[in-house]
């Protein structure tokens, strides 16, 4: 750890990702400091070690307490689930454009990297994606006084995920269901590869301001049938792919859009998110991160398959 760099203000840690990063950095014996909605949401992160923020992101004045005598903020706050543009505002949009607030008027300006998402390469798919493609434009047009960078990784795997877990769990009973044709392509990082991404690029003073992508060592990513026959290998067993219609789907998709108005609840599963499902190519590259940091991806989908689902390696 650089002895200049010892306070970290993180948003979103008690989500999937920034539960590990969390534990990590106070680990590596980082100050960690959180905003969290409420004390509730707080159990899930070290105690003692991690100073807890109670406040929401748009709290002006639980984002100033969050950043005082912050040396690096990793705004990993999102919101994945909703109806329409305004439901993914506030986390991917909004949040942003306060902490930016806040720290020009308290005249402070940490380092800043903004986990985004791989997906806002293709704001026109979802609104998730066009929302989080915003929050990285707004960054980019308002943080002139940080020194920013921000982070796409792409699908995040690993203990603790509830999106892909399904997925993984149904490879386990011999079936991996896919969207898109068998050799539509996808690359995937395990979470533990995304945390020393984010460890790495603190650890160094100078990172462009530049828009990284981040994977697993595999450069060029997975197929369907790569995943199944690597799952094959992992589980012991016959992995056979089930191709899911994408009108039928999509047809899901819309009766939870739908059902979602009426009981007044966030999906996950909309039209937009099929059209992100479906889209054939997901690969990225992650060597100009590694240039600027010096990161390199661990664990490819075997080890980290295995480490999901608890099996021997």
């Amino acid at each position: 750890m650089s002895d200049a760099l010892k306070t970290v203000a993180i948003t979103g840690g008690t989500g999937f990702i920034g539960r590990h990063l969390c534990r990590h950095l106070h680990r590596l014996g980082y100050r960690v400091r959180v905003l969290v909605r409420s004390p509730e949401k707080a159990r899930s992160l070290p105690q003692p070690g991690v100073e807890i923020v109670i406040g929401a992101l748009s709290d002006t004045r639980a984002l100033a307490r969050l950043v005082d005598g912050c040396d690096a903020i990793i705004y990993g706050a999102g919101a994945v689930r909703g109806r329409q543009l305004a439901d993914f505002l506030p986390a991917n949009v909004n949040g942003i454009a306060s902490l930016l607030s806040v720290l020009d008027q308290t005249g402070t300006h940490p380092r800043l990297l903004l986990l985004s998402s791989l997906a806002a390469r293709q704001p026109e798919l979802s609104h998730y994606a066009n929302s989080k493609f915003m929050g990285e434009q707004l960054l980019a047009e308002r943080g002139g006084h940080c020194h920013w960078s921000i982070l796409r990784p792409t699908a995040v795997y690993g203990p603790g995920d509830k999106e892909l877990l399904p997925l993984l769990q149904l490879m386990e009973r011999g079936v991996a269901t896919i969207t898109g044709r068998p050799d539509n392509r996808v690359s995937l990082i395990y979470v533990d590869d995304l945390i020393r991404a984010i460890t790495a690029w603190l650890a160094v003073d100078d990172v462009p301001r530049e828009v990284y992508s981040v994977a697993d060592p595999v450069a060029e990513g997975y197929s369907w049938r790569d995943i199944a026959t690597i799952a094959a290998t992992v589980l012991h067993r016959n992995v056979r792919l089930l191709p899911v219609p994408q009108p039928l789907l999509q047809g899901i998709a819309s009766l939870n859009l739908a059902a979602s108005g009426l009981f007044n609840y966030a999906p996950m599963l909309t039209p937009g998110k099929v059209r992100e499902l479906y889209h054939p190519d997901w690969r990225c590259d992650s060597r100009a991160f590694s240039a600027a940091t010096g990161w390199q991806a661990e664990i490819p989908f075997a080890v980290g398959l295995a480490r999901t689902l608890g099996l021997p390696e």
